[in-house]
């Protein structure tokens, strides 16, 4: 058996047997690499549409800068209102199509940054209905909301296709209202009508 110079014979025909399974294998990895940049569908994401575009001076409403496929995340506004201390209301929203995740405090409150730091609190008595409050505790001053400031963000999640409302319920398990340091009721707007519909894909 002659040998190739260098390259003892056994190597050689190693190497020309390995060329073949090298170039399938190369093959299958582009061609996979290749179509599965778009496998995946896009989705739809969750909208709001608020009921009010142009809120008044008092109006507590419901906005939202858009969702993902998955959850969107609403916030109670107050527009021009001063002697803000403590805020609190009752939602409804379409239990059927999300549910909710949980909250993330907005800037209102914090105006300042009060020595103690005010409390949220959250509660979901009933699938549909929110129970949503929070305060400043003394010495310290009641706020503004110069414009529309952002009181509380709360987050839902997706459960299902549908759509519905998200407002402010008139009759829910609390009163809607805001109050300041000496415990007067402010004059506020809560509804009907300051939510808006929700479209769940």
């Amino acid at each position: 058996m002659t040998r190739t110079a260098g390259i003892p014979w056994m190597s050689r025909r190693r190497g020309v047997l390995l060329y073949p399974v090298m170039g399938l294998l190369l093959g299958l990895g582009l061609g996979c690499k290749g179509g599965g940049g778009n496998d995946v569908a896009p989705c739809t994401s969750i909208s709001f549409t608020p009921a009010l575009t142009s809120p008044a001076s008092g109006d507590v409403s419901l906005f939202s800068t858009g969702g993902s496929c998955d959850m969107i995340e609403i916030h109670v506004l107050v527009t021009d209102l001063s002697r803000i201390f403590t805020v609190g209301f009752s939602i409804t929203y379409p239990a059927s199509a999300i549910a909710y995740q949980g909250f993330t405090a907005g800037p209102l409150l914090s105006q300042g940054s009060p020595p103690t730091s005010p409390q949220f609190f959250v509660t979901n008595p009933s699938p549909g209905e929110l129970v949503v409050s929070g305060t400043l505790f003394r010495p310290d001053a009641s706020v503004s909301a110069v414009g529309s400031a952002n009181f509380i963000t709360l987050q839902f999640l997706r459960l299902a296709g549908g759509s519905g409302s998200v407002d402010f319920d008139m009759g829910g398990s609390i009163t809607n209202q805001i109050i300041d340091e000496n415990g007067s009721v402010v004059s506020a707007s809560f509804g009907p009508g300051h939510g808006g519909a929700i479209q769940v894909p």
